[in-house]
């Protein structure tokens, strides 16, 4: 199937350079930004189209949709006085839209990418340090997960963050992270314990958590609306070997693995150390698999536990063993990298039905039933899935005790499930169509969901928040904060010409 990707892409590729082509003309004002930025930068730093590092930093992003985004030029700093120096120029340039990229992960156009505006590609901030002495780690906001997973390894620790080693570091961190660890630590923004950040007037600011509680609570979430964070300092944590891994089943497995999903996050809190994901697949002509991918933090593999009913389930394919952390990262996201595609995320919070175990199969069903008016012959290689994230209660507990994150996320919490939407496909004239069928399925579930609390013994106005990471561009994910008018105040105190509220890419209060 990658291969086949592959063929489609390159077949695709001409008629991709004479959309960029014909594409609008950057703004004198976004030209003159440019020129003024590569002026304030050393030698090298500002790249324009038909430049190689251009033509090779539009093509790292994981979707291929994005990289047809052209943006005037691409402004790659190598440290935060350089990012300073950019954002400074910006803001003599009101009307200039620019826009901040890590990893290129997220599949939203306009969030990492940008067309006709000032890309700044923070590629080679990259890379983690240990401070023994403080227990931090020094994280860079760029590159991917593998990068600061192997860097903290020799020194026996990790932090909390990616599941998947491909996926960036910045924009999950920034957007809260859920992880493997989550269950001990919670997410992966709750243990930051600092920001260097180059604020909207172009300073450098370091933020402390300690120092500065409130506006530390809503860089965990937010997204970046506060600034650019350059490096953060987090909570570092021993590890040593985990097991863990894939496996793929078929659908015949399907029931088990939903009877084993549902027994798995309550008692998550019985076991912190475990995690899964849990992917339900759908391709064309109503093909369908599973992939679960598993972990425990230790060398040995569970026998008993929240797991135990998930690992008696055989699978076609056992990817699964005992290995160090960051070999668990790299092959979970070399299996997500198999696959060579325009992408798009949509997400959604459901509760916990301790009396609802058909709940899994009932949204898989809708989901299938849904894009199946477009997984037909025509698109061979198109696949979608609903990714089942178990979000227990334990995490909120994990959450308030390091002070609390911007999606409020508490101890009181009921048990929930984050949804991940994602289809695959690779014809740009299909993204409208993709787009709006993910949106059928939400749209679905909202109306599903009052029955959902009513079953699982919550209030209407029970807080069921959208999860950012996982999200389409077009939803309110900061709406759904129970915090949203105290954060978009902040926001708006510390940004008052609207420099990342208007002019940037991302979700905004």
């Amino acid at each position: 199937m990658a291969l086949f990707n592959l063929f489609l892409a390159g077949a695709l590729w001409p008629l991709l350079m004479v959309q960029h082509l014909v594409r609008a003309a950057p703004t004198e004002s976004t030209v003159q930004a440019c020129r003024e930025i590569a002026d304030q930068l050393p030698a090298g730093r500002v790249a324009y189209p038909l430049q190689l590092a251009y033509t090779v930093e539009t093509q790292r992003y994981w979707s291929l949709a994005l990289r047809e985004l052209r943006p005037a030029c691409i402004v790659s700093p190598q440290d935060a006085e350089q990012v300073a120096a950019a954002v400074r120029v910006l803001g003599n340039h009101p009307d200039v839209q620019f826009t901040v990229k890590s990893g290129g992960h997220d599949p939203n156009p306009g969030h990492s990418s940008i067309d006709g505006g000032v890309l700044i590609a923070t590629r080679e901030m990259v890379g983690a340090t240990y401070d023994a002495a403080t227990g931090h780690a020094l994280v860079k906001p760029a590159g991917e997960w593998n990068d600061v997973i192997g860097d903290l390894e020799p020194s026996g620790v990790t932090v909390v963050g990616g599941r998947l080693g491909i996926v960036g570091v910045g924009g999950l961190l920034l957007q809260g992270g859920l992880s493997f660890l989550a269950a001990q630590y919670g997410l992966a923004a709750d243990s930051i314990v600092g920001w260097e950040t180059v604020m909207p007037n172009g300073t450098i600011v370091n933020i402390d958590a300690k120092a500065q509680p409130k506006l530390a609570v809503a860089m965990r979430g937010s997204g970046s609306q506060f600034g650019i964070v350059t490096q953060f300092t987090i909570e570092a944590h021993p590890i040593g070997q985990v097991w863990g891994g894939a496996r793929i089943y078929d659908e015949s497995k399907k029931d088990a693995l939903y009877a084993a999903l549902h027994s798995f996050v309550p008692g998550n809190a019985d076991d912190p150390k475990a995690a899964v994901i849990f992917t339900d697949l759908a391709i064309t002509l109503n093909g369908t698999a599973a992939i679960v991918f598993y972990f425990h933090e230790g060398p040995d593999k569970p026998t008993s536990g929240p797991l135990k009913p998930f690992l008696d389930i055989p699978p076609l394919v056992d990817l699964a063993k005992t290995q160090s952390y960051a070999q668990l990262l790299k092959a979970n996201g070399d299996l997500g990298s198999l696959s060579v595609a325009r992408f798009s995320f949509r997400t959604f919070t459901i509760p916990y039905i301790p009396t609802n175990p058909g709940l899994y199969a009932e949204i898989s069903a809708k989901w299938r039933d849904i894009a199946s008016a477009y997984l037909t012959i025509l698109h061979p290689t198109a696949q979608c899935s609903t990714d089942f994230q178990p979000l227990p209660a334990v995490v909120g507990s994990r959450s308030e005790a390091r002070g609390g994150n911007a999606m409020g996320l508490t101890g009181g919490d009921p048990d929930r499930l984050v949804l991940e939407l994602q289809c695959g496909w690779i014809n740009g004239l299909d993204d409208a169509t993709l787009y709006a069928l993910s949106r059928d399925m939400t749209d679905w579930l909202q109306g599903r969901l009052p029955e959902w609390l009513a079953q699982a013994g919550l209030p209407a106005d029970a807080y069921m928040p959208l999860f950012m990471n996982d999200a389409a561009g077009d939803q309110n994910v900061t709406g759904s904060y129970r915090g949203y008018a105290q954060y978009k105040e902040l926001q708006a105190s510390i940004d008052p010409m609207g420099m990342f509220s208007a002019r940037a890419g991302g979700y905004k209060y």
